[in-house]
């Protein structure tokens, strides 16, 4: 090495135009005092050569530039500047010798800190005595080298001139990565940082970490109904709270705001360790308020050969699964679910090939007066039988149906095919009505109602003979979106039913607004008349409430004599079950109805 390239003789013209480009940036040592002593920026010199790192320091060591000093660090091989930079990841510039115990010794460590560390905002200025071991071209682009010199081009001003070059395209890069990777709300990771984050880590972790590394994902629950009521501004402060919150939990690498109510947490430890954090669920309180949080969690473990994206996956199924168990769940990815999603995806595509081919086919349930036994009615009820195979539950394919869109869809072939059926019923029961399950996406949907009215057109069948069956449980009622619903189907001539009542969240003030002809007893409470006096207690509170808002009162599920006494004593007018009649096809209905005693 040549100590003279180093020396502070007078510079080029062309470096002094150099310098001149950065004279607002660049100061001096008198402006030191203003320096956060803190703000600075790292200098890794790789270098076999002891010389070469003393002649760097002294050329360097009163530069300063955007208000910060830079402080350097030494490594002599690539090994040691691999494990160096692994302890200073925020390392600014790496001034590196091309050719030390090695040959390939200076590419070889680029080549691990861009795709092992995943350092990608460092900038390499790569410097040699030997120019015959200047990289190609393909190289410096393939590993965002910032500059190659030769030792005896870097004199004084021009090593300046590249040092500044470098640490205003780090700090442009920096800038780049926070809108790209952080939330700007509340500092932590967005979804890109988090796998971005996942990928770079999870090798180190699996290498270097007997603890395992878990990601785990919080949805807040009602965090919607808290900005309603407060404001988006204690909103926003509830989440930064929260965030504050995961940073400070034990074990915690780092936390991610991944939308508006959906964090993550990465954290070494046990995966049922959050199970039992009170102090996650613990009130957070401002403005005075205390505003309490209820989350669902679905964490995922990583084992070796995972990447981010799929860590992220596992978890996700886990949170879904924690979603539907209710408010306060937290469950733990299994390989299991894979299997099982593996199943539904492949059961969704054989519903949606055979709802195309028109091989679905509808059953009936009938519907009775208590008092007098009349046929009243028959519930129209989707069944499923792929051909070469068993049937399916309603219960498995209709949750599968809800939650990927297919019921709208399906609902809309429902409702069109049994009004169809229902033409060759009324020629001899002019006033029978068919009941018509809606489940909450279809009714929710635009263009819901005039879906209805066409079918009715179509069919010719009045709306008198159409009664629809409106869930109370997927938190539908009360806006006044449904209650204009709910008036145009009434002068359609349409009766309604709120369906498993007793079961979901609606408010009872809205039943009257609603003007619903009829509550219909959930299956469950009607089991329950046999085991409980409560479970008479909840029918006899529900029979009392639909008399006093003067409405009908349909019991499901009816399986027992000792059910059907119970319910005419407590007042009940209509009812269902396998007692009275299985579901039935069309031409067994019509069988059953000419035997019906009544």
């Amino acid at each position: 090495m040549n100590l003279l390239s180093f020396s502070t003789t007078s510079s080029t013209s062309k470096e002094n135009d150099e310098l001149l480009y950065f004279t607002d940036e660049l100061e001096t040592s008198a402006d030191a005092s203003q320096d956060d002593p803190a703000a600075v920026f790292k200098v890794l010199i790789v270098d076999d050569d002891e010389d070469i790192h003393l002649a760097t320091r002294l050329t360097l060591k009163n530069m300063r530039f955007k208000g910060r000093r830079l402080e350097f660090i030494d490594a002599y091989s690539g090994e040691e500047a691999y494990y160096l930079l692994q302890t200073h990841p925020d390392t600014a510039v790496m001034l590196l010798d091309v050719v030390m115990e090695t040959e390939q010794a200076g590419l070889n460590l680029i080549g691990q800190i861009r795709h092992h560390l995943g350092l990608q905002s460092l900038r390499i200025i790569l410097r040699t005595g030997q120019p015959g071991y200047a990289p190609e071209l393909q190289t410096v682009a393939r590993y965002d080298i910032n500059d190659y010199k030769t030792k005896t081009e870097l004199t004084h001003d021009k090593l300046h001139v590249i040092m500044m070059t470098a640490l205003r395209s780090y700090l442009l890069y920096e800038e780049l990565v926070t809108l790209a990777y952080d939330d700007a709300l509340t500092g932590l990771l967005n979804r890109n940082g988090l796998i971005n984050m996942l990928d770079l880590q999870l090798g180190i972790c699996l290498d270097q970490d007997e603890q395992s590394l878990q990601l785990a994902l919080i949805d807040l629950n009602q965090f919607s109904v808290l900005n309603d009521t407060f404001g988006t501004r204690q909103g926003d402060l509830l989440l930064k709270a929260f965030a504050r919150r995961l940073e400070s939990q034990a074990g915690c690498v780092v936390a991610a705001r991944l939308n508006a109510d959906h964090f993550a947490l990465v954290y070494k430890g046990d995966a049922e360790q959050l199970k039992a954090r009170e102090s996650l669920t613990e009130p957070i309180l401002f403005d005075d308020i205390e505003h309490p949080l209820s989350f669902c969690i679905g964490v995922a473990t990583c084992t070796e050969g995972m990447t981010g994206d799929e860590l992220l996956s596992y978890a996700t199924m886990a949170l879904k699964r924690a979603k539907n168990q209710g408010h306060g769940s937290c469950v733990i990815f299994n390989p299991s679910m894979v299997e099982e999603l593996r199943y539904h995806s492949q059961m969704l595509r054989s519903l949606k090939r055979d709802l195309d081919l028109g091989q679905l086919f509808l059953e009936y349930q009938p519907q009775i007066d208590l008092a007098t036994s009349q046929l009243l009615g028959v519930e129209a009820l989707v069944r499923w039988h792929p051909a070469g195979g068993q049937r399916i539950p309603p219960d498995q394919f209709i949750h599968l149906a809800e939650q990927s869109g297919l019921i709208i869809k399906l609902g809309d072939w429902v409702l069109q095919q049994a009004l169809l059926d229902l033409q060759e019923l009324l020629p001899e029961f002019p006033n029978i009505r068919m009941a018509v399950n809606v489940s909450a996406l279809q009714f929710n949907q635009p263009d819901f109602e005039t879906k209805v009215a066409k079918a009715l057109k179509n069919s010719g069948v009045s709306g008198q003979n159409l009664d629809l069956e409106i869930t109370e449980s997927v938190g539908v009622l009360g806006s006044l979106e449904v209650e204009n619903k709910f008036t145009y189907l009434k002068q359609l001539g349409v009766t309604l039913s709120i369906d498993d009542f007793g079961t979901g969240f609606s408010s009872l003030s809205y039943l009257e607004k609603l003007s619903a002809d009829r509550l219909k007893i959930d299956r469950s409470f009607v089991a329950k008349l046999d085991a409980s006096d409560s479970g008479q207690r909840i029918v006899q509170m529900i029979i009392g409430l639909g008399q006093r808002l003067n409405l009908q009162v349909l019991a499901e599920g009816i399986e027992t004599n000792s059910q059907l006494e119970e319910l005419k004593a407590l007042g009940c007018h209509e009812g269902q079950g396998y007692l009275i009649a299985r579901p039935l096809a069309l031409d067994a209905l019509l069988e059953w109805i000419d035997q019906w005693d009544c």
